[in-house]
C-alpha cells in the first residue's frame, strides 16, 4: 500500500488518505501512474480523500471526501453540499457535476461519500468548488487484477468462521471495543443461508488510525436490538491479539481482501451483498442501507 502523510483536523484527530489501516500489514499495490493523496489547490483549498487513491476501473465505487486547507488541516464547518465533477486527469476537461450532500451525524468528522466509476484505468481527477475556490484529489483507477479483490454489490459474502464468544478462533480479545460489543454471537458461516439479513463490520476500534472505527461500531450496535429479528449483526476485528497489532492480521481480513478498515458489508440472507460502506459512515447514510436491505 503507498504511504499516505495524514492529515491532522481542528478538533485533533488524524484523516489518513488510507481510511485507517493496514500500512504495514498488507504488501503495496502500485498504480499505473502516481497519483498524490491530495491536490491543494492556489487558494489554499484541498479535496482530501478517505480512501485509498488507488481504485478498481470499471466498477462503482463509494468515495469519501472531505475538505481541507492547503496543509490538510480540515475545515471545521464545510458546506452543506459539493458539486462534483470527475475527468481524465492532464486533459482539463471535466464530467457534468453531480451534488454530494454532507453526512456528519454522530460521526467525529464531516464527510461527502461520492459514488462513480472510473470508466479506464489510468489517473482521474475529482474536482470541485468552494465559494469559487477549486479544489481537486487525483486517484489512479487499477486495471482488473491489481486493485484489491475485495467483494463488491452483486457479489456474495465469503464464508468462512469469524470469532464468536463461543470459540474465539485465535483471536484475542474478539472484541477492541470498550466495553465489548454485543456482535460476536454468530459466526459469519452460519449466518449466511440463514434466514436474516447479514451487517458484516470489518474494525478495530482500539487500534483505528483514524479514530473512526469506534464510532461505526456504535452507530451499528445502537441498531441492533430493534434489527436483530432480520439482521445477523456481525463484528469482526483486524489483528489477531495486541502483540500482532499492525503485523498481521485476522483470517477475514485476508479473505476479504481488505487494505483498509473500518468496512461494513450489508448482504442479503444468502450472502449476496447489497451495500458496502468503507471507511466511515454516518447515521443518515447507516440508517438507509439497512431500511433498504429489509425491504
Amino acid at each position: 500500500m503507498p504511504s499516505h502523510g495524514p492529515l491532522v483536523s481542528r478538533r485533533g484527530l488524524l484523516l489518513a488518505g488510507a481510511g485507517g489501516l493496514l500500512a504495514a500489514a498488507c504488501g503495496s499495490r502500485e498504480a499505473p501512474e502516481q497519483a498524490g493523496p491530495s491536490v491543494p489547490a492556489a487558494e489554499g483549498l484541498s479535496l482530501a480523500p478517505v480512501f485509498l487513491t488507488q481504485q478498481p476501473a470499471g466498477v462503482e465505487v463509494r468515495l469519501p471526501l472531505a475538505l481541507a486547507d492547503g496543509v490538510g488541516v480540515l475545515v471545521d464547518d464545510p458546506p452543506p453540499e459539493l458539486s462534483v465533477r470527475l475527468g481524465r486527469a492532464g486533459t482539463g476537461e471535466l464530467g457534468d457535476p453531480v451534488v454530494v450532500q454532507r453526512h456528519d451525524q454522530s460521526v467525529p468528522r464531516p464527510y461527502f461519500p461520492f459514488t462513480t466509476t472510473f470508466p479506464e484505468p489510468g489517473n482521474w481527477r475529482i474536482a470541485t468548488e468552494v465559494d469559487g475556490t477549486p479544489a481537486e484529489v487525483v486517484v489512479a483507477a487499477l486495471p482488473p487484477g491489481q486493485a484489491p479483490a475485495v467483494p463488491v454489490v452483486g457479489e456474495r459474502l465469503i464464508s468462512l468462521p469469524t470469532p464468536t464468544l463461543d470459540d474465539a478462533r485465535g483471536v484475542d480479545p474478539i472484541c477492541t471495543a470498550e466495553p465489548p460489543c454485543p456482535l460476536h454471537a454468530t459466526s459469519l458461516d452460519a449466518a449466511i443461508g440463514a434466514d436474516r439479513a447479514i451487517a458484516l463490520l470489518i474494525a478495530t476500534p482500539a487500534y483505528c488510525q483514524t479514530a473512526i472505527c469506534g464510532p461505526v461500531l456504535d452507530l451499528l450496535v445502537a441498531r441492533q436490538p430493534q434489527s436483530a429479528e432480520v439482521i445477523t449483526m456481525i463484528h469482526a476485528e483486524v489483528y489477531p491479539d495486541e502483540a500482532r497489532a499492525g503485523r498481521d492480521t485476522t483470517d477475514v481480513v485476508k479473505a476479504f481482501g481488505l487494505a483498509w478498515e473500518p468496512s461494513l458489508f450489508l448482504a442479503l440472507p444468502d450472502g449476496t451483498i447489497t451495500h458496502r460502506l468503507d471507511y466511515t459512515y454516518d447515521d443518515r447514510e447507516l440508517d438507509a442501507a439497512l431500511s433498504s436491505l429489509v425491504q
